[in-house]
């Protein structure tokens, strides 16, 4: 099975880094006598998942006078979950097509295009999941480095993502066994979830055991947790007039007959109110004026032999507590969640394909003085995930997946709803 870490590797990079150029000496590849390539990669995956939630306390509406348990922005099951179904974890399923010119004047040009989709959405085919096209993007790349323009993966905290094991699992499930998208993995129980955007952006060539990104994005609207109170509607921050900036840094260390990796990355950008909005509840005066979002994620990941530890954390500010920038972002006030959060995994090789890992982590919410002034709201305190994952390659191609965990999500009034799952699944990669 040697070759299977260099194909899951290509197999994950369209899902989670974005490709460029060199996306072409991979997977199925098509050439003309002319030098132009054409490579086609994807993958599709399957889980059989078992739910069952429950609740610590009594957490209905009108219970202790709370009216509302906030649980916008944070992708937690219903409370009484108890189901089967057959899901598509946490990667979607995703064919991609990248096309490159011939090498000229020293630069490698290339475009990708990513169809991603998911089996799940109803109980018959007109509910199928629809066609998201991710990754549409052009790429310039030579000894400088290179240079993507287009929509393609973020880079704040996509680190995070790229070295967690439920990336090919299914992890937290949102609303059920039979839900009506892809599961979470550990996105908001660890880290938050990059997404998508149109960019543009640097990627460096290493210089030693150094490289780093750095790209100006459409900005993103800065979505409040949707939990109104006492008559206020909770406010926006929708106009932005420059443009948010992403980097990263990451470093590959040899330490011994270890290998030490290295990042740190993060996110800026300042969006306004729309005219006259506000005041949110519990802000004196007539207006919002605007928010600063901005964040900053760190990690580690140390492989000796067969062994793999990885420590990945986050702090911040407007961004929100799953995906970042949407709902979530802002509090009922209208001002900046404040976030942190982040994972311990450690995962061992057994040889011959067959690998075992466990990982433990969360994200938290620190609540402000609005929050806290209204009893009638019980705000999001932490979201917790256990996972336990066993994984055998089959073949080069084929992957098949035993995992279970065990999920909490607290409230900062008491309470919290508890979920267990289990299942097994099957990825097929080319």
């Amino acid at each position: 099975m040697k070759n299977f870490s260099k194909k899951l590797a290509i197999a994950a990079i369209p899902a989670v880094m974005a490709l460029s150029a060199h996306q072409a000496e991979s997977k199925i590849l098509l050439m003309s006598q002319e030098g132009w390539e054409v490579s086609f990669d994807g993958a599709a995956n399957a889980f059989l998942m078992k739910q069952s939630g429950s609740t610590t306390a009594d957490i209905t509406a009108g219970a202790n006078g709370i009216t509302t348990f906030e649980t916008a922005g944070t992708g937690v099951i219903n409370a009484g979950t108890d189901g089967i179904g057959v899901v598509t974890g946490l990667l979607p399923n995703v064919w991609g097509m990248t096309l490159k010119a011939p090498t000229a004047n020293g630069l490698d040009v290339s475009a990708r295009i990513g169809f991603y989709t998911h089996m799940q959405g109803g109980q018959d085919v007109l509910g199928a999941g629809l066609i998201n096209m991710r990754e549409t993007n052009f790429t310039v790349a030579g000894s400088f480095g290179s240079v993507l323009i287009g929509r393609s993966i973020g880079i704040s905290q996509s680190n995070a993502i790229l070295n967690d094991m439920t990336l090919f699992g299914v992890g937290a499930l949102t609303g059920g066994a039979d839900q009506s998208g892809t599961s979470l993995g550990r996105i908001g129980v660890g880290y938050l979830y990059t997404d998508f955007h149109p960019q543009i952006t640097y990627s460096s060539p290493a210089v030693g055991p150094l490289s780093f990104k750095v790209g100006i994005f459409d900005p993103s609207d800065l979505v409040s947790d949707g939990t109104a109170a006492n008559g206020y509607t909770s406010p926006d921050a929708t106009e932005g007039d420059m443009p948010r900036v992403e980097a990263s840094i990451n470093a590959t260390l040899p330490v011994g007959d270890a290998t030490v990796a290295l990042w740190v990355d993060g996110s800026y950008q300042y969006a306004e109110f729309a005219s006259g909005a506000g005041p949110g509840y519990g802000v004196s005066g007539d207006s919002l004026e605007g928010v600063d979002a901005a964040e900053v994620a760190f990690g580690t990941k140390v492989s000796y032999q067969g062994f793999a530890i990885v420590a990945s954390g986050f702090k911040a500010h407007g961004v929100g507590i799953r995906g970042r920038h949407g709902e979530g972002a802002l509090t009922i006030a209208g001002k900046a969640v404040h976030s942190y959060g982040g994972y311990l995994q450690g995962t061992y090789d057994f040889g011959q394909g067959t690998n075992v890992g466990y990982s433990f982590g969360g994200n938290y919410k620190l609540q402000d003085g609005a929050e806290l002034g209204t009893t009638a709201v019980a705000e999001t305190n932490s979201t917790t995930l256990h996972s336990g994952m066993i994984w055998h390659n089959v073949t080069d191609n084929f992957r098949v997946i035993a995992e279970g965990g065990f999920t909490e999500h607290s409230f900062h009034m008491g309470g919290s709803l508890e979920d267990s799952f289990g299942g097994v699944g099957a990825f097929f990669f080319w």
